[in-house]
Order: C-alpha cells, then sequence, then structure tokens
C-alpha cells in the first residue's frame, strides 16, 4: 500500500502538502557527533552519586507583594507552553502518544461509567419494534465534527460534501419520517476515515468494515478518531518544527521573561539557584591547581565563558540531592540521562580495563571478546536495577566475566586460570563500586576530559578517542553530541541572563573591567 499522511485524501479532488524536511542541527560541531535524543529518565543503578556540599551562594529575596492569581495562573500557562514549544525544537521525536488511564484513575472511572449508561440506552432503544435511532443523532454529530477537526484548510471539497451528507437537519426528517438507514452513514464514514487516517490505521478500518453490530462499530469508530487526531496533530508538528525550531529562541527568552517578571512581583528570586549553580561553578575554578605557566598577572581569574562551561560540566556529574536551575528545567530528564549515561559508561569501560590487564597477554587486543563482554556488561548493568544496588549488579557481572574469559581460553588453546587468579578478577570488578576507586576514578576523568574538550574546543581535527574506550567510542559520541545541542540551546535562551549573574560574581576579582568576555 502506498504510504500516506495522517489524513491523506487519496482518489478525492484535494490533495496534502508534502512534508517539511527535518531542520538540520546548524552547530558544525553537533554534526560530527552521533546524536540521540531522550525525553525520559529511566530507572537506573546510581554509580558513585556525589555527596551534597554547601550551596556557596545565596540570594536573600526582596520583600513580598501581592500579585493576582489570575497573573500567576496566566505565566504559569506561559511556562507550560514554552515547555510544549521546547520539546517540539530540541527532540526531533517528539510526538503526542495515547496514554491509557490506569485502572485507579478516578477520571477513567467516571468516564466509564457515563460511557456505559449511554451505550446501554442506545442498545435499548435499538432493540425496541421498530428501532428508535434518536441516539444516533447524536453519535453522528459527533462523528461529523471529529472527521472537520482532522481536515486541511485544502480540503473544501471534501468539507462541503460532508456537509451535505451528514446534515443533521435532513438526517432529523428522515428519521421522523421512518428512511433513516444508519448504516449508509456507517459505511460514508467508515469510507471516509480510510482516506483520511495513517497507514498504520489501516488494520483498525478494515476491523470497521467487518462489523455490522451497530454499537460495537460506532464504539470502534470513535476509538480510531481518537487516534486520528492524535495523528494530526503529530503530522502537524512535523510540518512545523523546522518553524517552531527556528522560533523557539525567542519565544521561550519572551515566556521566560514574564515568568520573572511575575516570580518577582511575587517577592521571589527567579534566578536564585541558577546564580547558585554559576557561583559553584566558580569556586571550583578559583581553587583549582594553576599550572606555572598559568601564573600570570591575574592568577586565578576565571573567564566568563569558563565559568558556564564548567557550570555545564556539573551536569553530567550532578548531585541529584541538589534542585535544577530554574534555566534548565525544560531539559533536566535529559541531562539527569546523559549524567546516567556518563556514569554507565565510564563503568563499563573500567570493568574492561579490569579485565584485560588482569587477564593479561592471553586476551590483549581481542576485539571480539571486547565487544562481547560490553554488551553483556551493558545488559547486566541495566537489569541490575531490580537488584537495587551496584554491588550486586557488580557481582553478577564478575561471574560473567569469568565465565566468558574462561570459555575463551579454552576455545583458543590456553590453559585455564587458578582460583586465586579468578577470585582476583572478580573482587577488582567487585571493588569499582567504591567512589575513590583508582581505575574507575581514571577512567571518569577521562570521559569527562574527552567531553568538555570536545565541546568547548575549536575541533580543527578529530579527536582520539581516550585510552581504553575504544569499544564505547559510539555511546561517547553520542552522548557529546546531544549534550552540545542542549547546552546550545539552552545558551541561546538564556545567555543573557548567565552574563548579567556571572558578571556580577566576577566583578570583585577584576582589575580590569575590559577583561570581561562575553557568554558564548
Amino acid at each position: 500500500m502506498a504510504e500516506k499522511s495522517p489524513n491523506d485524501e487519496s482518489g478525492l479532488d484535494d490533495s496534502i502538502s508534502g512534508e517539511f524536511p527535518e531542520n538540520a542541527d546548524s552547530t558544525e560541531k553537533s554534526q560530527k557527533l552521533n546524536e540521540s535524543d531522550t525525553g525520559t529518565v529511566p530507572k537506573k543503578i546510581r554509580l558513585h552519586t556525589p555527596s551534597p556540599g554547601p550551596e556557596p551562594f545565596m540570594v536573600q529575596p526582596s520583600p513580598p507583594k501581592f500579585v493576582t492569581f489570575d497573573d500567576l495562573m496566566a505565566a504559569a500557562s506561559g511556562v507550560r507552553n514554552m515547555s510544549l514549544a521546547h520539546e517540539i525544537a530540541v527532540d526531533s521525536n517528539f510526538k503526542f502518544e495515547n496514554v491509557q488511564q490506569t485502572g485507579s484513575s478516578l477520571q477513567k472511572q467516571v468516564k466509564e461509567i457515563i460511557h456505559k449508561a449511554f451505550w446501554d440506552a442506545f442498545s435499548e432503544k435499538l432493540e425496541e419494534n421498530p428501532p428508535d435511532f434518536g441516539h444516533a443523532v447524536v453519535l453522528i454529530k459527533e462523528v461529523k465534527e471529529s472527521l472537520m477537526s482532522v481536515l486541511l484548510p485544502q480540503h473544501k471539497r471534501l468539507q462541503s460534501q460532508m456537509e451535505e451528507v451528514l446534515d443533521l437537519d435532513l438526517i432529523q426528517q428522515k428519521l421522523e419520517n421512518d428512511a433513516f438507514d444508519i448504516y449508509y452513514y456507517s459505511d460514508y464514514v467508515v469510507g471516509i476515515m480510510g482516506k483520511l487516517c495513517a497507514p498504520a490505521r489501516d488494520d483498525r478500518i478494515a476491523k470497521l468494515k467487518e462489523t455490522k453490530e451497530i454499537v460495537p462499530l460506532f464504539k470502534e469508530i470513535f476509538e480510531v478518531l481518537d487516534l486520528m487526531r492524535m495523528d494530526m496533530a503529530n503530522f502537524t508538528i512535523q510540518q512545523i518544527r523546522p518553524y517552531i525550531q527556528q522560533q523557539s529562541v525567542e519565544f521561550e527568552k519572551k515566556k521566560f521573561e514574564e515568568f520573572i517578571k511575575k516570580q518577582q512581583e511575587a517577592g521571589i528570586d527567579g534566578l536564585e539557584l541558577t546564580k547558585c549553580w554559576l557561583a559553584r561553578s566558580l569556586e571550583n575554578l578559583k581553587s583549582r591547581p594553576v599550572a606555572p605557566e598559568e601564573e600570570v598577572s591575574q592568577p586565578n581569574m576565571p573567564t566568563p565563558a569558563a565559568i558556564l562551561n564548567g557550570a555545564y560540566m556539573e551536569l553530567l556529574q550532578w548531585d541529584t540531592s541538589r534542585i535544577f536551575p530554574e534555566t534548565l528545567v525544560l531539559d533536566q530528564s535529559r541531562y539527569l540521562e546523559l549524567r546516567e549515561q556518563t556514569l554507565r559508561l565510564t563503568m563499563v569501560t573500567s570493568i574492561l580495563l579490569v579485565t584485560f590487564n588482569t587477564v593479561g597477554q592471553s586476551i590483549a587486543g581481542v576485539q571480539s571478546l571486547k565487544v562481547k563482554l560490553k554488551e553483556e556488561i551493558c545488559t547486566l548493568l541495566e537489569g541490575g536495577e531490580e537488584a537495587g544496588n551496584i554491588e550486586t549488579a557488580l557481582e553478577n557481572i564478575s561471574e560473567q566475566v569469568s565465565m566468558n574469559v574462561e570459555v575463551f581460553l579454552k576455545d583458543h588453546g590456553f590453559q585455564p586460570r587458578s582460583e586465586t587468579q579468578k577470585t582476583s578478577l572478580k573482587g577488582q570488578i567487585v571493588a569499582l563500586k567504591e567512589k575513590d576507586n583508582q581505575i574507575y576514578t581514571i577512567m571518569s576523568k577521562r570521559v569527562i576530559d574527552f567531553i568538555q574538550q570536545t565541546l568547548f574546543s575549536k575541533l580543527t581535527e578529530p579527536l582520539k578517542i581516550p585510552a581504553g574506550m575504544s569499544v564505547m567510542e559510539k555511546e561517547l559520541s553520542q552522548i557529546c553530541g546531544q549534550f552540545l545541542r542542549l547546552i546550545s540551546h539552552n545558551k541561546s535562551v538564556f545567555g543573557q541572563y548567565y552574563a548579567s549573574i556571572i558578571g556580577t560574581l566576577i566583578k570583585p576579582l577584576q582589575t580590569d573591567p575590559a577583561s570581561t568576555d562575553h557568554v558564548s
């Protein structure tokens, strides 16, 4: 079957315009890296979560002012709209989904009671002699409205045809004169739905054509119409995404500015957490060791760009006891997912490094074994969430790795390892759970340094993957690509706020006001 859009009017006079192409990422660096989008934070094993620390910078709120409830609700609505536009702009896979309400949902229970009452009444009327089709007028009216909602502006002829066929006054007259044929209207509706729906709904349309009982037929019609409306919404998003991507920065700026204004009127500092986040980055930069060649006229004088970049890098090692800065909350789930991916990548490469260093020359350089171990380690880390802690997962991994190594050695004619050697390898793998484990610390630094180098340096040539991470090159590049995409958008929207906050933070440190560069 030929592919069609969610409301492809195949065989009708009106046509649907083609889909717009996806907007390419304008950032040159991100074009060199594979990207993947994540919208939710799945359950993960918490790997070496940093301990909470004191906030270095707190802002005292101004005296409270009165603001109306309507003003606050308007601001909240604006933020919700901003959130939706943001999701569409940054997530190329964003779409609406048909979410089933839970069985304990009060809303679902009330809806089911009302619907059951209506369908039971309709069934009773149909069983009368002669059948009473009065309820059918209500159904056809709702079906007509639903079909009209999925039409595009260019479907003028189809709209006129539907107005003529589904004329409610005419239908009422037919009912009064015993000339009403419900199957004529159901066949017409199903035929229109079949031409307008997405290919994914073809099976449901086929089921409708085979259904002859009136009540089940109309129940199914309404279910498919709900799906068609959702498909139409997603089709519309797909078409306008390039425009939203172009306009979302200015839109988000405007909506966030309105939100900040309402917060200020209520006596709340809407950027308090953002100020703490940036101040923490400044303190970290000031306390870092300085190489002799860096000791110039202004030692420990971080630039605004360095402060902001350092703050972004903290997100990959975020202490989950902290509340996210206000300017990052729209992408909180994505940043936390990237954090988990970074920790997981570090753990996988640490296990592989321990394994190959401990077993030694017999498996050195065997890429096939490394790939096999990587896949199994990733699977066990994912499944380990059911156990609830990293130690249990590492114990399972140590057993699996040891078994795979023994199989490899046997298959390639090497002597089996002694029990002492097996115990040593297992112990070193389980020891990776410790926060100060030397191997884990080394691999973590390599990962973070590479991401920082990739994101914040000018890429004139491809960067070399850190030692011990070649098997995770794809995963590492995906993290870098998605991270860059998120922070590029974030800078574009909130750069002016960051520049103002950082300017206030570093002003006491400056001896030359002209030394302040721009946050970019």
